[in-house]
């Protein structure tokens, strides 16, 4: 038999857990989001185009000059993608954005391969990552597309694009 002073003991501490629980416990700190680095300027670098002909395995690398100038607020970005020698001589935007740790997800045209039929990438998906310290800033970003070169068929072009400022 229970008495009713057993069972009011063992209700206490279990109400006591029940109220710390709903309670939250978050000590009213608040926190505030980590701001958007300035990645805003002017990038020297490279292209890397690695090309592959889907129908018999066969690739090649080329490489061109570029640059990037970009800028932005609040975490969008915009700019200019350009590829230089010996790639023909084009200037791509671009658009998209970064996050608060420097990666970076933006949409650009890329130059074609410097030799053959194929043409340059439309509306490449890129990713990547700018790194920052006091006095120097690296960009690197990756992006794949997949399109039809004139009597070659289907192609996948990787870019890589590095640079810094």
């Amino acid at each position: 038999m229970t008495t009713r002073s057993s069972r009011l003991a063992r209700a206490v501490p279990l109400a006591t857990l029940l109220a710390l629980a709903a309670c939250g416990g978050d000590g009213g700190s608040v926190t505030s989001p980590t701001p958007v680095p300035d990645v805003a300027g002017l990038y020297y670098g490279s292209w890397t185009l690695q090309v592959l002909r889907k129908s018999d395995g066969f690739q090649k690398s080329f490489y061109c000059s570029g640059q990037w100038t970009l800028s932005g607020s609040g975490g969008g970005l915009t700019g200019f993608a350009v590829a230089d020698y010996p790639c023909p001589a084009e200037s791509y935007p671009l658009v998209g954005s970064v996050d608060a740790g420097g990666a970076v997800e933006y949409t650009t045209d890329g130059p074609p391969p410097t030799e053959g039929p194929c043409p340059g990438g439309q509306d490449v998906r890129f990713t990547g990552q700018i790194t920052r310290n006091d006095a120097y800033s690296t960009f690197s970003a990756r992006g794949v597309t997949t399109l039809t070169c004139p009597g070659f068929g289907e192609h996948e072009l990787t870019y890589l694009m590095n640079g810094s400022r």
